[in-house]
């Protein structure tokens, strides 16, 4: 009895390190945003739009890989992978996300990462979305809810 107990939790044990884990982390930036009229986004993944009364611009970027550990994701984060990049001209400011256009390999195969952004953005800001990870583009004007 004690021999069939002990196989079933082995068993139960070794299928629940052999399936894999999503690894998920979350990184803040934020941009000065005051006077500025229209943000464009050119970033690689879902970009969630959200209005808030601040003359600051709030970017969470949700990172996930189905396979590796927290540690890869913060190595490839001090080597700047995740960093935001602003560029401002005539009022407008183009966000875009450089480094992670750039193809990871481990261990001979590409990394499989997926970004997702949450945007805080001031009321009264027209935004435009690009899509960089595909053909799909948006245009989208926010305003301030009644």
């Amino acid at each position: 009895m004690r021999y069939s107990i002990f196989i079933v939790a082995l068993a139960v044990l070794l299928s629940s390190n052999a399936v894999a884990q999503t690894v998920g982390k979350a990184f803040t930036k934020s941009f000065h945003a005051e006077g500025i009229h229209k943000i464009k986004f050119e970033l690689p993944g879902a970009v969630d739009l959200k209005v808030w009364n601040h003359p600051t611009l709030r970017i969470e970027i949700y990172v996930s890989l189905p396979s590796g550990n927290e540690s890869m994701v913060e190595q490839l984060a001090k080597v700047g992978r995740y960093d935001l990049k602003s560029e401002v001209s005539e009022n407008a400011m183009v966000i875009s996300a450089p480094n992670a256009q750039r193809v990871v390999k481990v261990k001979g195969q590409e990394l499989r990462e997926t970004l997702s952004y949450v945007v805080f953005m001031p009321k009264n800001v027209e935004a435009e979305i690009v899509n960089t990870s595909s053909d799909a583009t948006g245009a989208v004007a926010v305003q301030k809810k009644p």
